[in-house]
C-alpha cells in the first residue's frame, strides 16, 4: 500500500498547490511535516514538477521505513520534534493527521509557520469546541492523543502568525462526524493558509 496507493488527501494538497503555484517559474521548497512513510512524496514523484521537498517526523522507524521504500529520500528527510524545533525554512508547508497527536497546539503550529514563507496546507481535526482526549489502542504500552481544536483556536493561531486562511472539506472524508472508538468523535478539515502579502494575486 505505502508504494502503490496514491492518497486522497495527497492528491488534494497537489490539487491546492499547483492552482495556486501554476503561474509561478522557478523552484518551490516545501516541507512535509510528519512525513510518515513518504506518502506525499510519492504523490509529489508522480506528479513531477519543479518541488525541493524535505520531509520530518518525530518517528526514526518511519523515516527507517520512507529510505526503504524510496531511496531517492535518504538526503531528504530528517528527524524533527516540532514541538521544540523549527525546520528550515520553504515557501509551502503541508502537514496531514499531525497536529491531532500532539499535546497542545501551540507552540509547535507556531515553528511550522515561522519556517512557512507563503503557503501551508494542513489536515487536522477541527470542531466548535477544543476536545482533548487519549485514546489507547488494543496492546499498545502508552496512550497517544487523538485531540479536536476548535475552529476559533486553530484560526486564531493562524492570524497571530500572520496567515490569512480558509477552512474547506476533507476530500476523503467528505469532513463528516467519524466515531474512532472509546467515546472519541471528530471531523477532518483541511485549512489552507497564505501568508499576509507573501503572494502575487
Amino acid at each position: 500500500r505505502a508504494k502503490n496507493v496514491y492518497l486522497t488527501w495527497v492528491e488534494q494538497f497537489l490539487d491546492i498547490i499547483t492552482e495556486r503555484f501554476m503561474p509561478m517559474e522557478g523552484t518551490i521548497s516545501l516541507n512535509d511535516i510528519g512525513c510518515n512513510v513518504g506518502q506525499f512524496w510519492k504523490g509529489l514523484k508522480r506528479r513531477g514538477g519543479a518541488i525541493e521537498y524535505n520531509g520530518y517526523d518525530i518517528e526514526p522507524a518511519y523515516l527507517a521505513a520512507s529510505v526503504e521504500l524510496f531511496p531517492e529520500l535518504k538526503d531528504r528527510i530528517q528527524l524533527l520534534d516540532v514541538t521544540c524545533q523549527v525546520p528550515s525554512s520553504a515557501n509551502v508547508t503541508v502537514i496531514s493527521a499531525t497536529l491531532e497527536h500532539l499535546q497542545f497546539l501551540r507552540p509547535a503550529l507556531d515553528h511550522i509557520l515561522k519556517a512557512t514563507d507563503d503557503f501551508v496546507v494542513i489536515r487536522t481535526f477541527l470542531g466548535e469546541q477544543t476536545d482533548k482526549s487519549i485514546y489507547m489502542k488494543n496492546g499498545a504500552k502508552s496512550p497517544y492523543y487523538v485531540n479536536q481544536y476548535s475552529f476559533e483556536e486553530f484560526m486564531g493561531a493562524m492570524a497571530s502568525c500572520g496567515f490569512g486562511a480558509k477552512v474547506i472539506r476533507d476530500r476523503y472524508t467528505d469532513s463528516m462526524p467519524k466515531y474512532l472508538g472509546q467515546g472519541i468523535v471528530r471531523t477532518q478539515y483541511v485549512v489552507v493558509g497564505e501568508r499576509a502579502g507573501s503572494l502575487p494575486e
